[in-house]
């Protein structure tokens, strides 16, 4: 019984200190990518205006967002301090942690939901005999806008009386967003406003993040698909009328759909790039996505430089405490110089009985003990655990090295912790 007690006691702790730790660096990760969005927000309407890819390539900024929950500097210096460190006091109350926590169940459980939802809709329709593709296509019995689901087994829906004169663009737009990888970035990007869900600004960027990846698949498919321009810009008005509000009532939104339904002033300027659409060049362009990814793995690599380790051990720091009662230990006394603990290894603490008594003379008369706290290790400051305490009666100490039986706390537990 004690045993099973022990066991319940140990894992509520383990999952306190887990919800702590993550609600604090997935916090501190909200606060930066406030920040990264707003100046990518201001780039995407200004510099890149006019430059499909590159405002694209903006995007991957949020990438480097997602390593920055252990920053030095949200601890180490001023700016840091005064921007993040309220949200390291406010996770220190627990309520506010599990509050975090239970916002990301909440948030992800709704778009595993919305995504099962559409797929077991998009399952009951029927494959259609129209086109072949590598892919599965399925015709909607009504109008509805086409578009693709699914990121292991692909799906292109299309309604069952589309014109044949707009099915070859659509079906070669659809296969081109699965091809680049398009749903799988989606994907990604749920999962991080899934993590990072206080940041509004997440939310609401969803309708610009589809307008670029839509303004791509526009460029590529034109050119891979060698097709007309004028005949191109034909088949997504002819689309946009057909979508009404049938697109909410099927939940599209975790599709990638051929009309994005989106304002009149959105489809009008993406009619107008394809209008005045120029081939891009593939090697430029490749140049861009190999560039574009050597900057982010650099930015990941100053971040993780920046960054406190997975495993920061207390090696150099030890702690001593007297008291005459158990019940009432104070003036505990932080050993940084090893001039009282002199060193410790996996059985014995090693003290030095002159040191000690120097800095705790009341003890020479006996009456009290000593306890010591040794090693340890922290994730971020403030929030770690480990390491090996002894006690010892205060008569009993001579002069000389004075050797104190570790009793460590490395347990299973603290091993999880550790390898996260």
């Amino acid at each position: 019984m004690q045993g099973t007690q022990l066991f319940f006691s140990n894992l509520y702790y383990f999952l306190e200190f887990v919800c702590v730790y993550f609600a604090t660096i997935l916090g501190f990760c909200a606060i930066m990518s406030v920040f990264v969005t707003g100046i990518m927000l201001i780039l995407r309407s200004t510099v890149f205006s006019k430059h499909i890819f590159g405002r694209a390539a903006l995007w991957c900024l949020l990438i480097p967002v997602i390593f920055c929950g252990k920053l030095h500097l949200y601890y180490q210096t001023y700016v840091g301090f005064k921007l993040f460190y309220w949200w390291y006091e406010l996770c220190v109350t627990r309520w506010i942690s599990v509050l975090y926590c239970a916002g990301i169940a909440v948030t992800g459980l709704v778009f595993i939901t919305k995504r099962k939802r559409l797929r077991r809709r998009v399952d009951h329709l029927y494959d259609s005999k129209r086109f072949s593709s590598k892919y599965t296509i399925k015709e909607y019995p009504g109008q509805v806008s086409s578009f693709c689901t699914g990121c292991i087994k692909p799906v292109i829906v299309i309604p069952e009386d589309i014109d044949d004169s707009r099915l070859f663009v659509v079906i070669r737009h659809e296969e081109t967003h699965i091809r680049l990888g398009h749903l799988w970035i989606l994907l990604a990007y749920d999962i991080l406003r899934t993590l990072l869900w206080p940041n509004i600004l997440l939310h609401i960027c969803v309708r610009f993040f589809k307008r670029d990846l839509e303004d791509i698949c526009d460029a590529v498919t034109i050119q891979r698909g060698r097709i007309n321009a004028y005949d191109y810009g034909e088949a997504i008005i002819g689309c946009a009328k057909d979508m009404l509000d049938i697109r909410k009532k099927l939940g599209l939104e975790n599709g990638m759909s051929f009309a994005v339904d989106d304002s009149f002033k959105a489809l009008r300027k993406r009619l107008e790039r394809i209008a005045c659409h120029k081939a891009y060049n593939t090697r430029t362009l490749t140049a861009l996505i190999v560039v574009t990814i050597m900057l982010v793995v650099a930015g990941i690599g100053l971040v993780k430089a920046g960054s406190y380790e997975r495993i920061n051990y207390n090696d150099e720091i030890s702690s001593v405490c007297f008291s005459n009662n158990f019940n009432d230990i104070s003036d505990i006394f932080v050993d940084y110089d090893k001039s009282v603990v002199t060193g410790y290894d996996d059985e014995y603490i090693y003290v030095d009985a002159d040191a000690l008594f120097e800095k705790y003379p009341e003890a020479r008369t006996g009456g009290g003990y000593f306890y010591f706290s040794v090693g340890g290790y922290y994730k971020i400051p403030g929030i770690g655990g480990g390491g090996g305490w002894g006690e010892i009666d205060a008569g009993d100490i001579s002069s000389g090295t004075i050797t104190i039986i570790n009793h460590t706390e490395i347990d299973i537990w603290n091993r999880i912790i550790m390898w996260m």
